[in-house]
């Protein structure tokens, strides 16, 4: 699939404004009577749903046909220029699947983006989590086989259907936050907030009147979420192979905007972790102008439980996440879909100081990873592999006060789906920031990002790059509790 660009920042920045009142966040002290309340109210189990499949199919293929007509017509992309000889050759072996190297942003944000489109499609159509995927995946297959002069790619089919899963269901369900299911009387910021995060649910609410539903959003969910503008003062990159660095950039201040968002945010009593995706953390990161560095994260609980008690000072969750990376981080970049299993936890140090922590362990069946392009020694500068990732994090939170944080990522991709095949890239992103209060909603902070790149590819491309930078930010938080739920 190809598209080009995306809205989620905007949306990011958007939602600001309103996720602030989506959701009630619990108070600094519950009454005695409270903490032992039980879970939030649910919907009943055997509650008729209304659902429509033919809905989403329609939209799906109306979607494909209007964007390939306008890269056929229009555009004219030369992918895009078929005809019967093309099409009949990618069912007949004579262009079978394989992997391609399109563009990065392409192939890593362009195809799961297009995938959370027909994704949500399916959602807001009634659809709960699995069985809409089932929709990226046919819709995907349809453009591979049908839309494109190329050989069809195993790694786009891959992006566009778990990637577009697990983004979409990160706008999907934020879409809930600041819609309800149900209809009713919005806001016009809430509904253009809405329309930002996604198209197709925004349709399929004024189309099916709010009359459906996947039975698997619950209400109120407790939330998390920072904007954070900034200054990047300045940032790095050294080829430290040789005994002496070599400077490859440096690049003076630059503008920062990044947004953060935690569903399900761990320490509160009533809430349950029912469905995928009823936790999940995603941060999105742009700075401008110069070189433009861009990261989305996302993490979700796909399958898992919970641990700790009401009145426990320790809780958490565990099990099985779904991972969806894209980083242009200090000029090293890479991109992943994966599975992960791991824990994310949170432990009362004191009445008002709490110590939050995750550690994930995660296969990926497709990433790429490589430089921005500044290595002109490198005909194509990314690799395209399986590999693994690990993420640690650990955040320090005096509630009223600020924070301190520290999150690591690691990626270890080897490059066997594309040549050269024989070799690795290793990738490491460490973010080292603390955050002061100046106000209920407004935090100060300084942020250290700092990110190596080791690959070996044979004699003559092996090399150690590495990077980092400084970032002046200032916070606005519907809160002071910096991410803390619960009593």
């Amino acid at each position: 699939m190809a598209v080009r660009g995306g809205t989620l920042m905007a949306a990011l920045l958007v939602t600001w404004g309103t996720l602030g009142h989506a959701a009630e966040v619990p108070p600094a002290a519950l009454p005695e009577a409270a903490k032992e309340q039980p879970p939030r109210e649910q919907p009943p189990a055997d509650a008729p749903l209304r659902r429509s499949y033919l809905v989403p199919a329609f939209e799906a293929a109306a979607f494909n046909i209007g964007l390939f007509s306008f890269h056929n017509l229009i555009t004219r992309e030369p992918f895009a220029v078929i005809s019967w000889e093309t099409t009949r050759g990618h069912f007949d072996g004579t262009h079978g699947w394989t992997f391609d190297v399109d563009q990065f942003i392409t192939n890593q944000f362009g195809h799961p983006y297009h995938g959370s489109l027909i994704y949500n499609f399916a959602r807001s159509s009634g659809m709960p989590f699995w069985r809409a995927g089932l929709y990226n995946f046919v819709a995907s297959l349809g453009w591979e086989y049908f839309a494109e002069n190329e050989a069809p790619a195993i790694n786009d089919q891959i992006t566009t259907t778990l990637g577009g899963m697990f983004l979409g269901e990160v706008l999907y369900r934020t879409y809930r936050a600041v819609i309800p299911e149900g209809g009713g009387r919005v806001s016009p910021l809430r509904r253009l907030t809405g329309l930002l995060l996604s198209p197709g649910a925004s349709l399929n609410d004024w189309l099916l009147g709010g009359e459906v539903s996947s039975g698997d959003i619950d209400s109120a969910p407790p939330l998390s979420f920072v904007l954070t503008p900034g200054v990047s003062l300045m940032t790095r990159l050294e080829d430290r192979t040789a005994t002496t660095p070599r400077l490859l950039l440096e690049a003076g201040p630059q503008v920062s905007l990044a947004a953060e968002l935690t569903y399900g945010a761990l320490g509160d009593p009533t809430w349950r972790y029912r469905y995928p995706f009823s936790y999940f953390d995603a941060s999105a990161g742009l700075t401008f102008p110069g070189i433009i560095m861009g990261n989305l994260y996302i993490r979700g609980l796909l399958l898992g439980g919970q641990y700790g008690g009401l009145t426990s000072p320790v809780k958490g969750l565990w099990g099985l996440f779904g991972l969806y990376d894209f980083g242009a981080n200090n000029i090293v970049r890479v991109s992943s879909v994966g599975l992960g299993l791991g824990t994310t936890v949170q432990t009362r140090l004191g009445q008002e100081v709490f110590l939050q922590s995750s550690a994930i362990l995660g296969g990926l069946g497709f990433a790429a990873a490589g430089s921005l392009g500044l290595e002109s020694l490198l005909v194509r500068d990314y690799h395209i592999g399986p590999g693994v990732e690990g993420i640690l994090e650990a955040k320090l939170v005096r509630r009223g006060l600020g924070m301190l944080r520290m999150r690591a990522r690691h990626w270890w991709v080897t490059g066997v789906y594309a040549e050269p095949r024989d070799g690795f890239e290793s990738i490491t992103y460490v973010t080292l920031d603390g955050r002061v209060r100046l106000s209920q909603h407004l935090a100060l902070g300084l942020e250290l990002p700092l990110s190596q790149r080791s690959y070996d590819f044979g004699p003559d491309a092996t090399r150690t790059i590495g990077g980092g930078g400084a970032r002046i930010t200032l916070s606005f938080m519907p809160d002071d509790a910096f991410g803390v739920a619960g009593p």
